[in-house]
């Protein structure tokens, strides 16, 4: 996995009552730090996830 690379969730991405991702939601990843990941969804919003959550 690199920087730019298209990615699918493998699980919901929510925080607390909010939902930032769907289970298959295409997403481009951004910026990686350690096994945290802040990726840009179709729509141009940017959410952290962490990177277990990708396939």
């Amino acid at each position: 996995m690199k920087i730019g690379d298209e990615m699918i969730l493998n699980k919901d991405n929510k925080y607390k009552a909010e939902v930032w991702g769907k289970k298959g939601d295409k997403v481009k990843i951004i910026s990686i730090s350690g096994i945290a990941v802040i990726y840009e969804n179709i729509k141009g919003n940017r959410f952290p996830c962490n990177i277990k959550d990708l396939q």
